[in-house]
This record gives C-alpha cells, structure tokens and sequence, in this order.
C-alpha cells in the first residue's frame, strides 16, 4: 500500500489520501477471519473499496444494499430450477462481498461509528433472515424423502438457530481477543460501560439496539447481569499471560477454531451447499453437527479465558 509524506498531504485530493488507507484485515483480525473472506471476498472487496473512496458513497450505504441482493438471493431459492439457485449463489456472494466493502470503506474515509456499526449487524441479520425465507420455502416445499414437514421444518429452524448462536458468539469473543493480543487490553467491558452510560446522551435507536446486543453477550459469555460500576475486565496479569502466549499452539488453535465457525463461515458453508445442490443435507448437517460443534467451541473459549482468570 502506498504512503503519503505529511508535508505533502494537503496537496493530495482526498480520495487519493483514503485510497492510501484501504487495507484488509491484519494480524488477530485476519487470523480469526472467515477463510473464504481472507482469500477470495476481501480481494475483490478491496478491489471494489479503492474505487468507491473517490464517491460519495458512505460505508452506511454499502451496508443498506446488501439486504436487497439478499432477498433477491432467497426468492431465487423459492424456484427448482437449478440455474436460479446458482443466480441466488451468485447474488448472496455480492452480498458478502459487499459485507467487507463496508468495514473497508468506513476505515479508509474514517467514517467508522457505533451507529455504522449497528446499521451493519442490522443488514448482516436482514440478509440471513431474507436468505432463509427461500430456503424454508423451499424445504417446505420439497419434503425430503421420510421426513414430515413438521421435522423438515424443525431441521431447517435448528440449523437457523445455531448459525445465528454462531454469529452472536463469534462476535464478542473476536472482540475480546482482538482488544487483548492487539492491545494488551481487555476493552470489551469499557467500551460497553462507555456505550451504556452514553445512553442518556442519545436517542439513536442504532445505539440502544448495539447496546444490546452487547449486554447480552456479556450475560451469556460472562455469566453475569452487566453492571457498569461493578464489573470488571480481565486483571493486568491475565492480559500480560495471554498476549505473551498468543503464538502459542493453542493460542492458534483457537483462531482458528473461531475462522471456521463464525457466522460468517456458516454462510459460506450453507452458499456451497446450495450450489452443489446439496441444500438439504447442509441444513441437516448444521442442525446436528453444527450445534454440537458450537456449544463446545463456546464452552472451550469460556473455559479458556477462566483459565487464565484463576491465575490471578
């Protein structure tokens, strides 16, 4: 990526001096990234971002998009003919596609904010809900041989619920590690404090939904109601532990566990069933394997960070 001298940056139109910012992710970020992001979307999306810093384009607007290539992906769905269901493929990888646009673009035109943050959770869900439309509709309607549709259904709502499990854990452990092996902090518990207490301040309803949502991580992560005059983030001690062994094997590991089982990773797997036209046995394989899988991923990461809890 190409620098700008300081002295020189007057003299340099501002697209140019955003085009200079635009980066995929690095470091802990990268390693707990989605792969087929790491390697095929974020190209493509940084490709894309390097063009829309000369627009007026707004990361805002690139998030707002997506929920319409998304509900055009499910309708798709809704029909047997194989060739709409690869046109469905190919409209929800746009969607992703842009998914990474909008971090990359807010980053290099500096318009990151906790409402751009929350408008993006808000299409992320929206896109998943209007893609699982199709994919109801269309179980619903192809009943698998020795199945009631009252079974196929269930299957299809368990596979729905575990990827939404996914997303919601994935989130706030990749938030929690990024701040302490990046930063040496455990940020997490502030920036909810700051987001709470800032409340009174805003009305945006963007605000409050971000509040909750972080809320109830912490209930469910941290086993407790979140207080911000009592509870506390990980001790100095357990920061210096785990940064000093973020290369270890299973510092990695566990990376790596998170790369494949985001909800970002769920979407993917579920777009490649569908284009190998295995949709149904994706979503069986996720209402089974996929819920064991992340109720152990969660209770590992929990375990994880209590250990180094109790060396304090």
């Amino acid at each position: 990526m190409a620098t700008l001298e300081p002295n020189a940056i007057s003299s340099v139109p501002p697209g140019e001096i955003a085009a200079a910012r635009v980066a995929g992710p690095k470091g802990w970020k990268r390693r707990l990234e989605d792969p087929f992001n790491t390697y095929y979307r974020y190209p493509l999306a940084l490709a894309m971002t390097r063009w829309l810093v000369h627009t007026p384009v707004t990361p805002n607007q690139v998030s707002l998009v997506q929920p319409v290539f998304a509900a055009a992906s499910g309708y798709l769905l809704t029909f047997e003919d194989v060739r709409a269901h690869i046109a469905a493929v190919v409209l929800f990888e746009l969607r992703s596609i842009l998914d990474c646009v909008d971090g990359s673009l807010a980053r290099a035109k500096r318009m990151s904010s906790p409402n751009g943050h929350a408008i993006d959770a808000m299409a992320d869900w929206l896109g998943v809900v209007f893609l699982y439309c199709g994919i109801f509709h269309y179980v619903y309607n192809h009943v698998p041989a020795g199945y009631t549709t009252t079974t196929a259904m269930a299957v299809v709502t368990m596979a729905l619920a575990q990827g939404a499990i996914r997303s919601f854990a994935s989130d706030y452990f990749k938030s929690k590690y990024m701040g302490i092996y990046e930063r040496a902090t455990d940020d997490v518990p502030q920036l909810l404090r700051d987001k709470v207490l800032g409340l009174s301040k805003s009305s945006s309803l963007f605000a409050h939904i971000d509040v909750f949502i972080m809320r109830t991580g912490h209930f469910f992560f941290e086993f407790e109601r979140f207080c911000p005059a009592r509870s506390k983030a990980l001790s100095s001690q357990a920061i210096e532990h785990m940064v000093r062994e973020q290369s270890t094997t299973r510092a990695r590991i566990n990376g790596f566990l998170w790369s494949i089982s985001s909800g970002d990773a769920f979407l993917s797997f579920v777009i490649l069933s569908i284009l190998v036209g295995k949709l149904w046995a994706g979503q069986l394989f996720f209402a089974t394997v996929g819920v064991v899988w992340i109720a152990a991923v969660v209770l590992y990461n929990v375990a994880f960070l209590r250990g180094y809890r109790c060396r304090d």
